[in-house]
């Protein structure tokens, strides 16, 4: 058994990893895959140039500035190529729709990586608003949308299953459209690893594809699993949320771990927009897709 590590960006990963080991999609490709651990934006860089990690799950908007100067980090597959996300309002809110906050601010969780209010600033530059609108970044502890609840905030946008949440605690919710983008785990690693380790890349990719099938075909086992291995505070144990975190997979995974050209052009965007230098660089730069047509060509994914 080959041992691989897989630590997350961010710990909403967590809810199709846990499924995807629990299935045994990769025991039986021939790997133990620690992956319940967690990875700053920069530390990503540091543990695969190290070899402290063999891939990592996530990290959608750096690697493009790295790329720029000159590493060598590459992306070999994509679980998800859309991401949901809701606009919380007040109890009495006359807001209906997203072009009501016009002339308003848009509350959006500041902490952690810079993913969820890059996807505000798309979402308001594809509907017109974005020098309508302010995006507000919130660093309170809990989610933005409590700023909403204490009055501090009209709106907050939020992402699955903050939204049902928030929804509990008497708030109004607007349900946005999906959003295509390269989000949720995204398998990364190094050039030089990929070159010199090809033979459990396919393994790895096929058990992950494995994975997603599994979720979408053993419904009830998903469910359990999730149940089970998700702590608490992030829906463990709560049946409206489990049931609610599988939906969101069901609508957002792809079992093939390609990308879409539609959420690779918005990534990309939002990299650009997070770091000039991420310009000079092709975003295309940074997918090799090679392992992944050659299962599907073998008929394997």
């Amino acid at each position: 058994m080959d041992k691989l590590r897989f630590p997350y960006r961010a710990a909403g990963h967590l809810a199709l990893l846990h499924i995807v080991n629990e299935s045994g999609a990769w025991k039986k490709q021939g790997l133990s895959v620690e992956y319940d651990s967690y990875v700053g934006p920069q530390e990503a860089h540091d543990v695969l140039r190290s070899g402290k990690a063999e891939f990592i799950s996530g990290n959608h908007i750096t690697p493009y500035i790295a790329r720029a100067e000159g590493d060598d980090w590459i992306y070999l597959g994509q679980t998800a190529n859309y991401v949901a996300h809701s606009i919380v309002v007040g109890k009495k809110s006359k807001f209906k729709k997203l072009e009501d906050l016009k002339g308003k601010s848009l509350a959006i969780d500041g902490k952690g990586g810079p993913h969820i209010w890059l996807n505000g600033w798309l979402i308001l530059k594809k509907n017109g608003l974005e020098d309508a609108v302010k995006v507000k970044r919130i660093y309170s502890p809990g989610p933005a949308w409590r700023a909403v609840q204490s009055g501090d905030e009209e709106a907050a946008l939020v992402s699955r299953p903050q939204d049902l949440i928030a929804r509990r605690e008497g708030l109004g919710v607007i349900t946005l459209p999906l959003l295509p983008m390269i989000v949720f785990t995204t398998v990364s690693t190094t050039a030089t690893f990929a070159r010199e380790n090809g033979p459990v890349i396919y393994r790895f990719l096929k058990g992950l594809a494995d994975g997603i099938k599994f979720v979408k075909s053993e419904k009830k086992r998903s469910l359990e699993i999730l149940n089970s291995t998700l702590p608490k505070e992030k829906g463990g144990g709560d049946k409206e949320i489990v049931q609610y975190l599988h939906k969101d997979m069901m609508e957002t995974l792809s079992p093939t771990l390609y990308p879409t050209m539609e959420a690779l052009s918005n990534v990309y965007a939002e990299a650009c927009r997070y770091g000039a230098a991420a310009k000079k660089v092709n975003p295309l730069e940074l997918w090799d897709l090679h392992y992944l047509r050659d299962l599907r060509d073998r008929g394997e994914i």
